[in-house]
This record gives C-alpha cells, sequence and structure tokens, in this order.
C-alpha cells in the first residue's frame, strides 16, 4: 500500500492525518472541492484532486488509482450528518465498485452504538460504518474518544463557557496521537474489518480540563446551562451551539464504550494543555 487519499484533510482531525501519513512514507491525495484553498492550507508536499463526496463522477476520477481512501466527514445537524456520512460514504463506495480491493477508512466516533442513536451523528456514524462493512471492501472504523482540540472551540473572547453539567469523566485523546493510531492501522496489513476504540490515559469531567486549559492561558471560566444554550442557539440560528449542546448533553448522560479493539494513547491532559501553551507563544 502507498497511495492513500483523504477526504476532509483540511479539517482539525483529518490534517494530522494526512500529516502523518505523509511523514510515515505514504503517497497523500488531499480531495476537495478547492484544491487551491486545500493547497494553500496543507502546503506542497501533497497531491490534489478536485472532488465532491456527492458526485460519484468526481470521486470516481480522483480515486481511479488509490490504494486506500479514509473518510474524515463531519456535520452540525440531522441533515448534514445523514448527508455526510451515509450518502457520501455510499458514493465512495460506488466510486470505487471497480477497486474493491481498496481499503476504506473512516473515523466514526466511541459513542456510535445503536444503543446511542438518539444522537444522530451516532446513528449515522453507526450507518456509514454498516455500508463499510457491507461493500465487500476491506474497511477500518476509527472510534476516538473526545479530543482535546475541541476545547479552544470553548472560547468566547476572553473567556472559556462550560455548556451543561459536568460530572462524567472522559477519556481526553489528543489528535496527533489519533493520527499516529491511524497510520499504525494502515501499516499493519492484519489489522482489517475492525473497529478500533482510541482514548486516551487520563480521564477527567470537561469542567476539570476547562479549569486547567483557562489557567494555563488566562482565560475566564464561565458556565452555561444546557437549556439556555439551547434557547440561545434557536435565538440566533446557530446550528453549531444547538449541535454541541445537545453533543454534551447526551454525552454527560450516556457516555461512550469501548469496543473489543481499544487502543490507549500517551498524551495526557496536563501534557497536551502545556504544549498547547507553548504552541501559542511561538
Amino acid at each position: 500500500m502507498k497511495n492513500i487519499a483523504i477526504i476532509g484533510a483540511t479539517g482539525m482531525l483529518g490534517a494530522p492525518v494526512a500529516k502523518q501519513l505523509l511523514v510515515d512514507g505514504y503517497n497523500v491525495r488531499v480531495l476537495s472541492r478547492n484544491p487551491q484553498k486545500a493547497r494553500q492550507t496543507l502546503g506542497e508536499k501533497f497531491q490534489y484532486a478536485k472532488a465532491d463526496i456527492f458526485d460519484v463522477h468526481s470521486l470516481k476520477a480522483a480515486l481511479h488509482d488509490i490504494d486506500a481512501v479514509h473518510l474524515n466527514l463531519s456535520g452540525q445537524s440531522k441533515k448534514t450528518y445523514y448527508a455526510n456520512h451515509v450518502v457520501g460514504t455510499q458514493n465512495v463506495v460506488e466510486a470505487l465498485r471497480d477497486q474493491p480491493d481498496t481499503l476504506i477508512s473512516m473515523i466514526s466516533n466511541a459513542s456510535a452504538y445503536p444503543e446511542f442513536s438518539s444522537r444522530w451523528d451516532n446513528r449515522y456514524k453507526w450507518e456509514g460504518e454498516q455500508i463499510l462493512k457491507q461493500s465487500g471492501h476491506p474497511y477500518l472504523a476509527f472510534l476516538p474518544s473526545w479530543f482535546l482540540e475541541s476545547i479552544p472551540l470553548f472560547i468566547q473572547k476572553d473567556n472559556l463557557v462550560q455548556i451543561g453539567a459536568s460530572k462524567r469523566e472522559i477519556p481526553w485523546i489528543a489528535a496527533a496521537d489519533y493520527a499516529k493510531e491511524v497510520s499504525k492501522a494502515y501499516q499493519d496489513s492484519k489489522c482489517r474489518n475492525q473497529r478500533l476504540t482510541i482514548y486516551g490515559p487520563h480521564a477527567l469531567p470537561m469542567r476539570a480540563v476547562l479549569e486547567k486549559y483557562a489557567q494555563q492561558h488566562d482565560l475566564a471560566l464561565k458556565s452555561m446551562p444546557a437549556w439556555l444554550a439551547n434557547l440561545l442557539s434557536w435565538v440566533i440560528r446557530d446550528e453549531s451551539l444547538r449541535d454541541i449542546t445537545d453533543l454534551l448533553t447526551h454525552y454527560e448522560k450516556h457516555g461512550e464504550k469501548r469496543g473489543a479493539h481499544s487502543i490507549c494513547t500517551q498524551t495526557n491532559v496536563d501534557q497536551w494543555i502545556l504544549e498547547s501553551s507553548i504552541s501559542a507563544t511561538q
């Protein structure tokens, strides 16, 4: 295996995977609706191809000589989760109809189980996984826990805002560690047709991690009840706020699961926060 394509390579979780695969010696092709913009983000070391997950013809052309494709798809509403994880995955499988040996991998999450399907992203990531499983292609589904890189998304001006309750412990992971595990799985030819749960070594509630991050970055920590955040999301018509509020509420109630194939990463919360502080000063 040498040539790997990535759909969603410029995102917060796609870029670390693309860069790690490049470091590990793969030829990495970035599929994007705007290759020029993707090139400005990622640099000249990658190959680029124009493609859209909702255009099978463009996918087929961009994937014609690829050994594997990694899907880093996301969403922020019922509509976009379904479109990206279900329709988009179906289109990739269709585009690879004449390349049955091509490995297809995707980012799912550690709550993607039928019993947690009241959350749309859990439901549609699970359905996306089933599409891969039934496709006949070799496949991998990566089920990470919460990413530490999501913490800065809670910054509003000079405040770090906690939404909802915070009692359940979360096994936080760093995106760089996740990317290494994706690459390791690709390199191991015996690691195929599996769901790989990836979690971190340091389990802490959301509030505890926000406190540590706020202290390190000199931010004030504020709290907002989930009901108020949800109401505000409707008032200001912010689908992202509505989705994250629902996600936090659902996780606090249900948590996540460890599958049969689980991997514990190395970077703990304190290490990541210190590194994020050093990076911010450079």
